[in-house]
């Protein structure tokens, strides 16, 4: 999309494109944030107890 597009939107379109925007936005992040905690999961299931111990 392009400035000139965005320009001679009026502010219900505009309005209408920033909420459908979002939407996206949040579906992908959700998305994002459960794919990024398997991997999180994966590798705590892999993880050595030995070597998470706190050394002091």
């Amino acid at each position: 999309m392009d400035r000139d597009h965005l320009d001679a939107m009026s502010i219900d379109e505009l309005w209408a494109l920033h909420t459908d925007l979002g939407q996206v936005l949040a579906v992908k992040l959700i998305a994002a944030k459960r794919d990024l905690e398997e991997r999180l999961k994966q590798l705590d299931q892999r993880a050595d107890p030995k070597e998470l111990r706190i050394k002091h």
